[in-house]
């Protein structure tokens, strides 16, 4: 630890941290736009300037090493006027559109510009003017706003490992450009990686934006909590943005660590950041017999009933449920297994996919249900691939299917459309239909002796014998186990309709009489 001084109060800091990191920790805010814990110093932007003891020039503080007994004015007269000098260079050429920007109420340039900048500008001569441009199929680029900070740059390069951003020409016409790799001798079109949500989280100025939330919403319009994402086993830390009991996306956490795991809601991939959309939209929130809507009355009964007549039963899924779930399921299973029925349960998910840790990439675990390593534990079996499958669907006398038939868990069988994460190795259906899982069911006519646990109202609920209606994984707080084998709990951040339950909840209705109509 080393003792620092700045503007004359003393500070005891950790001497291998970053100093704006370390001055953060005791409640100091460097002004910074290039600085990123987790990535190269490039030292850019020069808005990060302090004054040191014994110094001749100012330094720029995320370049400056920390040395026991230094001296620093961060905010003195001297400091605030330079910095005031930095700002009215980077504002020059930036428009003013606030008002239209999907940055505004969580810009860093906006903030700066609150306490640095002028009323006026003394630049009476004509901006520049460059088009806003399309360079990630669901990233855009407003040049005028950048101010070639280069964090989008280093991001793609450190930590996606790719080469398509660069900064092209000098001085005043300088820009940010796309500038794709030849792959087979054929260049792509756009930029189309898993993390294009993140490079417009990371820009602190407005300039990358995603067309997926693009004008839905202004920052101060979310209600926010801290949850984990539920698009694979990572279950990376994350901020909800819900309005109107809608979950419009993930973002990273604002408390987030610097110092912690990237997983820790530093970065999130766009797979996990956008499909949490498909929660709010096209529920069923009713039973389904038959493609008819029913009430509880009748369709459990009706389950029981099916249950009970059952000699054998394949149950399908479940690694998408909380741990109470998985574990209320696991003991229906043993249940029925006392009975003397055969019964196989499928996570759904393979073991290769649970051994390559790596996953699709440095975030995005091979396992893409949450709970998927706790259902392992939990004993149950795998279909290695759709062969097996089409032949367990064909012989068993009932097939349960648990919410592997609702989105987004559903699609995750390239792109189905422009806007979808891009990842390589997994592909994404535009609907439950195309699905591997739907076909293989619908190929050996089998919806006659199926029954869905699911959120979603679509073809799935519509075809199957009996469809019952659950909580979605953001509509409860529920405990789940990470590829590594951590528990993590997640927030109930949306309101679910009165007399919605979960798997294990409907689950145990099926051993006590069937209390009133949902």
């Amino acid at each position: 630890m080393a003792k620092i001084f700045v503007d004359g109060t003393e500070f005891e800091v950790d001497e291998k941290k970053n100093l704006i990191d370390a001055l953060k920790e005791k409640g100091v805010e460097i002004p910074h736009f290039c600085y990123h814990s987790k990535l190269s110093v490039v030292g850019m932007c020069r808005i990060c300037l302090i004054e040191i003891e014994g110094v001749p020039k100012f330094q720029a503080a995320c370049n400056t090493p920390i040395k026991d007994g230094m001296k620093i004015n961060a905010f003195g007269e001297k400091i605030v006027k330079a910095r005031e000098g930095v700002m009215e260079f980077l504002l020059i050429n930036h428009p003013l559109d606030c008002p239209v920007c999907d940055k505004a109420g969580e810009c860093r340039l906006q903030n700066y510009s609150f306490a640095l900048g002028h009323e006026t500008t003394r630049y009476k001569e004509e901006k520049r003017n460059i088009p806003q441009e399309k360079i990630g199929t669901n990233l855009l680029i407003n040049h005028n706003r950048c101010i070639l900070c280069y964090r989008c740059v280093r991001f793609d390069r450190e930590i996606v490992g790719v080469n398509d951003l660069e900064m092209l020409a000098r001085g005043n016409d300088t820009i940010i450009a796309y500038t794709p790799p030849e792959t087979s001798g054929e260049k792509s079109t756009y930029l189309n990686h898993n993390y294009q949500g993140a490079l417009a989280d990371i820009c602190p100025v407005g300039a990358l934006l995603n067309e997926n939330t693009l004008f839905q919403s202004r920052v101060w319009w979310y209600e926010s909590q801290e949850s984990h994402c539920h698009g694979c086993s990572t279950l990376c830390k994350v901020s909800t943005n819900v309005k109107n009991n809608s979950l419009y996306r993930y973002m990273p956490t604002a408390a987030a660590p610097q110092s912690g795991e990237i997983s820790d809601g530093i970065f999130i991939c766009d797979y996990g950041r956008f499909s949490g959309k498909h929660f709010s939209t096209d529920r069923l929130h009713h039973y389904v017999a038959t493609g008819a809507q029913a009430t509880s009355k009748q369709v459990l009964p009706d389950l029981a009933e099916k249950i009970a007549a059952a000699r054998s039963i394949l149950v399908l899924g479940g690694a998408t449920e909380c741990t109470d779930d998985v574990d209320s399921v696991a003991a229906a299973i043993g249940e029925w297994r006392a009975a003397g029925k055969q019964v196989k349960w499928d996570f759904r998910s393979t073991a290769a996919a649970f051994e390559n840790r790596a996953g699709y990439d440095f975030l995005l675990s091979g396992d893409l249900r949450p709970n998927a390593k706790y259902l392992r534990d939990k004993g149950a079996t795998e279909l290695t691939n759709f062969v097996a499958l089409q032949s367990e669907i064909r012989n068993v006398d009932l097939v349960i299917v648990i919410n592997e038939l609702s989105a987004p868990y559903a699609y995750q069988i390239a792109g189905a459309d422009e806007h979808s994460a891009h990842v390589a190795g997994l592909e994404i259906a535009a609907a439950v239909e195309e699905t591997q899982l739907f076909k293989t069911i619908e190929g050996e006519a089998a919806w006659v002796k199926t029954a869905v646990f699911t959120t979603h109202h679509n073809s799935a609920a519509l075809r199957a014998a009996l469809a019952v209606p659950v909580l979605a994984f953001p509509e409860h707080e529920g405990r789940y186990v990470d590829k590594n084998g951590v528990t993590k709990t997640t927030t109930a951040v949306l309101k679910p309709v009165q007399g919605l339950q979960s798997v294990g909840q409907v689950l145990s209705r099926l051993k006590t009489p069937v209390g009133a109509t949902v």
